[in-house]
């Protein structure tokens, strides 16, 4: 890589960061493309060369979010013998993840705000999207070794994402401690049931 090339990805990655710390303190509509500049000490054209608006901006963000939650969760995962032990450890990380997560409140905000733009919301689905390959594959793992009954593993990724959401949802009220019992207590339903054998 051309010292040029590097030295405009350090800027990039520099404005990352910067933006990051404001989105988390300020909120996504309350930090403007003004606050980021005088933060980074970057001109606007520059800020403009690496991202086309604060739209993308975050849309970089929310990505690169999630290739850190994909890395972390393929080296946690490692300490799970059996796809069930990963349900539950998946589940648990999601959550650690939601709930310490510098974006969390401007992620909200921007969801809430940019789902009248279809481009804007196609990236976020598609950044979103991501995350079923790994519920599909952790589904399609137990079914080969025999964990789970032969299912619909892109369905049963669905459900699991709906079910995370919803608690996350309802849960924000709760301690961690309550809201991952609550995890827990989905997934076993989610596993077993809750009809009278």
């Amino acid at each position: 890589m051309s010292k040029r090339r590097l030295d405009g990805e350090k800027t990039k990655l520099h404005i990352a960061e910067k933006a990051t710390e404001l989105f988390s303190q300020k909120g996504y509509s309350a930090t403007s493309i003004e606050d980021i500049c005088q933060a980074t000490g970057a001109s606007k054209g520059s800020l403009y060369y690496h991202f086309k608006n604060k739209e993308q901006l975050f849309l970089f963000l929310l990505e690169k979010q999630y290739q850190e939650f994909a890395w972390l969760w393929q080296q946690k995962e490692k300490e799970y013998s059996t796809s069930i032990e990963k349900l539950y450890g998946l589940g648990a990380f999601i959550i650690d993840d939601f709930l310490s997560h510098p974006l969390k409140r401007a992620g909200e905000e921007f969801s809430g705000s940019q789902l009248a733009d279809p481009a804007i919301m196609d990236q976020v689905m598609e950044i979103l999207g991501s995350t079923y390959t790994l519920y599909i594959t952790l589904f399609q793992e137990g079914m080969e070794n025999g964990e789970f009954a032969k299912d619909d593993p892109a369905e049963l990724a669905m459900i699991y994402e709906g079910l995370l959401n919803g608690l996350i949802s309802v849960g924000l009220q709760f301690e961690e401690e309550r809201l991952l019992s609550l995890m827990k207590r989905g997934i076993d339903v989610m596993l077993h049931g809750i009809v009278a054998k």
